[in-house]
């Protein structure tokens, strides 16, 4: 990353579940303060349990970083509880759109304004519904009822009633039109610049990471395999064909098919 004050710091973390499957080794991430970075990768690379470790919520899965720290506003919390790191101003929104299915939206909306510190409930509430319009006339309904872009929606909208400094979002685009997606991308770059929220998108839609966040790491296999400014990775063949769907030939190829794959990589001598 370019010089620039990070808000989180992740340093050569492994991650172990039930004590001995490696599952995170070596990961280095840093997310600078009011900024967007993009976690990119395919299915079982490791971007989801990365949130995790961050978020605190690896613990419920029987997970632990067993090496390397990773620091939130120069303090280390990879061994703290989830609800601390959330007081703390660390927000994960979880894949798959975990709305409270028999509550209404807007109840959904004020169980994030518990960890508000400043202002009301109800200068939470107009936030949200100034970013997410379209919420305003779902407010009184069954947050179970509603379409799958507007419970996206109500979960970020539920993320943004905590305050919080930092939000990790895990696939938002997953299973949604193309349409709602592109809006609701656009809503979090508006926040993003508006609000000074920081942001750590784990996305597999690579080409819309890529307009979005400025900077991104590549992971595979639990390792981080590639990281530079989403311009240069964009112009990158590898990214091109592995992620992009921009390859000659069309079959599915990993990072570790390339003939100077070890020579790129920095873990490796």
């Amino acid at each position: 990353m370019e010089a620039a004050e990070a808000i989180l710091k992740i340093n050569n973390i492994e991650v172990k579940y039930h004590e001995v499957i490696l599952v995170l080794k070596g990961v280095s991430i840093e997310v600078p303060r009011g900024g967007i970075v993009a976690l990119l990768g395919a299915n079982g690379a490791g971007k989801s349990t990365t949130l995790k470790a961050i978020s605190g919520l690896l613990k419920v899965e029987d997970g632990e970083v067993t090496d390397g720290a990773i620091e939130y506003e120069g303090k280390p919390i990879h061994h703290e509880k989830a609800a601390n790191i959330a007081k703390w101003g660390i927000i994960q929104v979880i894949e798959g759109r975990r709305v409270f299915e028999h509550l209404t939206v807007e109840e959904n909306l004020k169980v994030g304004a518990h960890l508000r510190k400043t202002g009301s409930v109800k200068e939470g509430l107009d936030m949200v519904y100034h970013y997410f319009p379209r919420l305003i006339e779902k407010r009184d309904e069954i947050a179970g009822f509603i379409s799958g872009g507007e419970q996206q929606m109500a979960v970020v909208g539920r993320a943004l009633m905590t305050e919080p400094k930092l939000v990790l979002l895990d696939e938002p685009s997953m299973g949604l039109a193309p349409m709602l997606i592109h809006e609701i991308f656009n809503i979090l770059t508006k926040l993003n610049k508006k609000e000074k929220i920081s942001i750590l998108l784990v996305e597999q839609n690579v080409k819309l990471a890529l307009t979005v966040a400025p900077y991104a790491y590549v992971m595979e296999t639990g390792r981080i395999v590639m990281d530079d400014t989403s311009e240069k990775l964009s112009e990158n063949e590898d990214i091109k064909d592995f992620y992009l769907g921009m390859g000659k030939k069309g079959e599915k190829k990993s990072f570790r098919d390339v003939k100077h794959y070890k020579r790129r990589k920095r873990w490796l001598s």
